[in-house]
């Protein structure tokens, strides 16, 4: 393609949590970058609400983080109550990961906001808003958009523009998947002082709900819609406050939103055609009970952001872009499985299987070993790849898992390692010297990716003091390649000779025009 025939790199479509991470990563890449909102101001209420590890380190990364610190609830444990408001389990340790804990919360017009500020610190990234995509074209040269009135021109696009995307419409794909007949009440308070903090289900058959505190004195409460329910009537500002009431007691808050939502669990077909791509709820939505949403497009965006930028500029070939989807799916269809068994499991109305459950549940809760592993593990399906061509899997290794991030003693100072990677490709040396072990081929493929040498106990003044990365590997010396999304695409052997990154080249679609720096971080 010729860039000089279009007005940007790419164009994205939708300025939401996902459209506004992937212009904030492409742009951070160097890229030039279009971000299209036809709403004219931002959303100023929640929808999103629950935060992992993951989004947190996403966040951390990105430097959005600081920015926002006030905006979040951390390390929320978990009550679940039953029908007569008897605890059925407690557990109230939250795994951590990443230097973070697993499970907390934050209000999401600020994470919008922190976006919206790093992007406006890029000259190579432009924010329309008030701003429609009227339809689009393709052609080998890339994508054009019609804005009625004007046209843009990109390279290539991709459509955020939520679970009903008109441009996944427009593509002709599917949207595969069910939607669930129950609704939910869906309300957030302000001032609401819940007596105890955490996440509360109320495993009640004749009326499941479930409440999460949230930044700033807020609060989350869900209701389920139950058969003969007049919707009007449900939503009131009356009902809300009594359904509250009924469990906390005192009617002494404000109430800043109040909807009534139905769950979906769908997929795209594709999430691509051509040079357009499908991200965030455009491509994929989930019921919410894994916190798995807005964690899901962040995912996305991660994942595409590094393999466009690397086609763009010249250091992958457009194979790679397929990829995307391959390599996400499989994740996505894990979490939004277990997120429906995980809702149908525990807000059940049926009263035989609501028995079952408080029983189970309490066997768990009255088992310390096996109250300590649901305690300490964060269910939810990790972002793991098993079977993608772009990591090289080896038994009783962490090869197709995120790299933990401890903090390490840089001489004197304490250091995360994620901030030693950079934000692109790292081969990360544990107890050796990556850049002493690499024989000529070696060093010429990372060379092409641009990718920095970390050595950690390798006789320099980078250390890690707790041997928390070594715990983690479960192993000793060893060099991790790592990809921009924090995946370690490959686990080298000190010693093995020269050519252990050959699969790479050909997996990745290396050119061999592709920057020539290999660049030593500690």
């Amino acid at each position: 393609m010729d860039d000089r025939t279009c007005d940007c790199d790419l164009a994205i479509v939708g300025a939401g949590p996902t459209g506004l991470m992937m212009a904030l990563q492409l742009g951070q890449a160097g890229l030039r970058v279009c971000l299209l909102e036809k709403r004219a101001e931002p959303f100023t209420t929640p929808r999103a609400i629950a935060y992992d590890a993951e989004l947190m380190r996403s966040l951390r990364t990105v430097g959005v983080l600081d920015r926002i610190a006030a905006s979040f609830v951390h390390d929320l444990g978990v009550r679940y109550l039953n029908a007569k408001g008897k605890v059925l389990g407690a557990f109230t340790r939250c795994p951590q990961a990443f230097g973070f804990a697993s499970r907390g919360t934050y209000y999401q017009p600020d994470l919008e906001r922190g976006l919206t500020e790093a992007i406006a610190e890029l000259p190579n990234v432009i924010l329309r808003r008030g701003t429609e995509v009227r339809s689009l074209a393709q052609d080998a040269g890339g994508v054009t958009l019609d804005l009625g009135g004007s046209t843009l021109r990109a390279r290539y696009a991709v459509a955020c523009d939520g679970g009903s995307s008109q441009i996944r419409a427009a593509l002709g794909l599917r949207f595969e998947g069910e939607t669930f007949t129950e609704k939910w009440v869906v309300v957030d308070t302000l001032e609401d002082r819940f007596p105890e903090d955490g996440i509360f289900f109320f495993c009640d058959p004749a009326r499941p709900a479930l409440t999460l505190p949230n930044a700033g004195g807020r609060r989350r409460w869900e209701f389920l819609v139950m058969p003969g329910d007049d919707e009007a009537e449900v939503s009131s500002e009356a009902w809300v406050r009594a359904r509250i009431a009924e469990r906390r007691g005192g009617t002494g808050f404000g109430i800043e939103r109040c909807v009534i939502y139905t769950f979906h669990a769908r997929y795209a077909s594709q999430f691509r055609v051509g040079q357009v791509f499908l991200a965030g709820d455009a491509a994929h939505v989930t019921p919410p009970f894994a916190g798995q949403g807005l964690v899901g497009g962040v995912r996305d965006a991660g994942n595409l952001s590094w393999k466009l930028a690397g086609v763009l500029q010249g250091r992958f070939g457009e194979e790679i872009l397929d990829s995307y989807y391959s390599e996400r799916l499989p994740q996505l269809k894990k979490a939004t499985g277990f997120a429906v068994r995980l809702g149908g499991f525990i807000m059940t109305t049926q009263p035989a299987r609501a028995r079952l459950r408080d029983g189970i549940m309490r066997l768990i809760w009255s088992l310390p070993p096996l109250r300590n592993h649901v305690d300490c593990n964060d269910p939810v399906p990790h972002n793991v790849l098993r079977h993608s061509p772009l990591v090289r899997r080896q038994a009783g290794r962490k090869v197709g898992r995120l790299i933990e991030t401890p903090e390490l003693s840089d001489g004197d100072a304490p250091v995360r390692l994620d901030a030693l990677m950079g934000r692109g490709f790292a081969l990360v040396g544990l107890g050796v010297d990556p850049g002493t072990r690499l024989g000529p081929k070696d060093r010429a493929t990372l060379a092409r990716l641009d990718a920095r040498i970390v050595a950690i106990d390798a006789g320099g003044p980078l250390r890690d003091p707790d041997r928390a990365l070594e715990r983690w590997l479960g192993a000793g010396p060893a060099m991790l390649l790592v990809r921009p999304d924090r995946i370690i695409a490959d686990q080298l052997l000190p010693g093995a000779g020269d050519g252990q990154l050959d699969w790479l080249a050909e997996a990745y679609s290396i050119t061999p025009a592709a920057p020539l720096t290999l660049e030593n971080a500690a």
